[in-house]
């Protein structure tokens, strides 16, 4: 489905949340993105202050005190991206909301194509690809990195969700979706607090369970900036949230007992399923190695912290290397 015909409503309100943590630097960027778009309806951005230890407070107010568009949320503690986002939610009133993380922006026709498709394919999600970008390099990652965008329109199941796809590559719960307002009406757009990695692939997958349509189209209009720079090589200075690929095992196997105590457990999910808990505790394994390779100690300790048994996946890498493996561990 390309050369589409886009439109949108003058009287559409689009809310977009915008979660942010220690991004004083970052943040101004992420709003320039949004009042450079072409978006011809209502536009309201509501950012959430998740309790930053920096000037993103005062830099959110000055930004707020410039666009009557912008409202300003403080969140009381630091509870994490689910909880801001579910904050920035309450203060909403769009007919659709969209997320943007701080470090990230749009490029200027993405809600007008977005909301164009949804609207003409009666779709309660829609999502468009990764642009990828370096941000400590200030620049796009090169063109042989970037997905591929044929420009298709695709509608998402449960499955697609659990592994990567086959065309791009590409984690469909990295994707930064826009929901219909009925979505938030019914009680299904909620992010769950108790998750701090891997909170958006459990409400993707939630929702379509409930029976939501999900598409995506095949065009790359959201900055993504990459943890690690495919230019700098270096961890992006606006990396804040420590990972937790134990949760997304853990998130994995929940999901696997309700669908099983439901009686929906097909063999292909269960398959799909236990193979995502083997890639999320590998992926586990090569964190913790990066960060040691990388002397990340402030990273390292945290990921200690997270959970005892971390120390035990670094010794058993250690081990591999000192038997002589090369590259990454499994």
């Amino acid at each position: 489905m390309t050369q589409k015909k886009t439109f949108a409503s003058q009287s559409t309100c689009v809310s977009v949340i915008i979660p942010t943590y220690n991004a004083e630097n970052f943040l101004p960027r992420a709003v320039q993105s949004l009042q450079e778009s072409d978006w011809p309806g209502r536009l309201e951005i509501v950012i959430v202050d998740d309790a930053s230890t920096d000037q993103t407070a005062d830099v959110m107010a000055k930004l707020a005190s410039e666009d009557d568009r912008i409202i300003a949320v403080n969140s009381p503690q630091n509870a994490g991206p689910a909880h801001a986002r579910n904050l920035g939610l309450e203060h909403a009133t769009g007919d659709w909301f969209a997320v943007l993380d701080a470090d990230d922006a749009y490029e200027p026709g993405r809600l007008t194509r977005l909301v164009s498709y949804a609207e003409e394919e009666g779709l309660d999600i829609i999502s468009d690809l990764l642009l990828l970008y370096d941000l400590a390099a200030k620049c796009y990652a090169p063109d042989d990195l970037q997905y591929p965008a044929s420009g298709a329109l695709q509608e998402l199941q449960i499955e697609d969700f659990l592994q990567a796809d086959e065309a791009t590559g590409l984690d469909f719960g990295m994707l930064k979706p826009i929901f219909h307002r009925s979505l938030l009406e019914k009680g299904l757009l909620k992010y769950p607090s108790h998750l701090r990695h891997g909170e958006d692939c459990a409400l993707y997958i939630s929702m379509v369970q409930a029976g939501a349509r999900f598409g995506l189209l095949h065009e790359a209009h959201y900055v993504f900036s990459t943890r690690i720079g495919a230019v700098s090589q270096k961890i992006s200075p606006g990396s804040v949230t420590d990972v937790d690929y134990r949760a997304i095992a853990t998130e994995a196997e929940r999901l696997r007992d309700e669908l099983q105590k439901q009686g929906s457990l097909t063999d292909s999910i269960a398959d799909l399923l236990a193979r995502r808990v083997s890639n999320a505790l590998s992926q586990n394994r090569r964190y913790g190695w990066t960060m040691l390779r990388r002397k990340e100690w402030g990273r390292l300790v945290r990921w200690f912290r997270r959970n005892p048994r971390n120390f035990q996946a670094l010794a058993s890498v250690l081990l591999q290397k000192l038997l002589g493996h090369r590259g990454l561990p499994d």
